[in-house]
């Protein structure tokens, strides 16, 4: 029943996200912004393709240079992600003087937090790859 109920929240999500996205780009007039400079469209297959090559690229890896590659990437990842936090919290305490009274307090500081919260589970997985004792040749 327990997988039942999760496979269905996971396709009902799916929808949902995939409805959104629809109803996002038809009220944000995406067909005129792509009909406009069609170039632009240009891009998506380009990126598209690009990623598909990094990701072939680093299954052909080995298993070692696959860790060093993802301790790597999480390493400075986690990092960015927390020097960003670090500067999204100076700001968030400097910023009371400024704020909209429209704006709740509370909305700054949970983007701090969610900040923090990607940055600890990005180190979270650097610790996880690390501590794996995989011995690989």
């Amino acid at each position: 029943m327990k997988k039942y109920l999760g496979n269905f929240l996971v396709v009902a999500f799916f929808i949902f996200a995939i409805t959104d996205i629809i109803r996002e780009f038809i009220s944000s007039d995406g067909v005129h912004y792509y009909s406009d400079q069609p170039q632009r469209l240009l891009f998506v297959p380009i990126f598209g393709i690009i990623v598909g090559l990094v990701a072939f690229g680093f299954s052909a890896l080995s298993r070692r240079w696959q860790r060093r590659v993802k301790l790597a990437v999480l390493g400075l990842g986690g990092s960015f992600v927390l020097l960003a936090g670090s500067y999204l919290s100076f700001q968030v305490a400097n910023l009371p003087a400024r704020m909209d009274p429209t704006i709740p307090r509370q909305i700054p500081w949970l983007l701090v937090l969610g900040t923090v919260a990607i940055a600890g589970l990005l180190w979270f997985e650097f610790f996880q790859i690390l501590r794996k004792h995989d011995h690989v040749a």
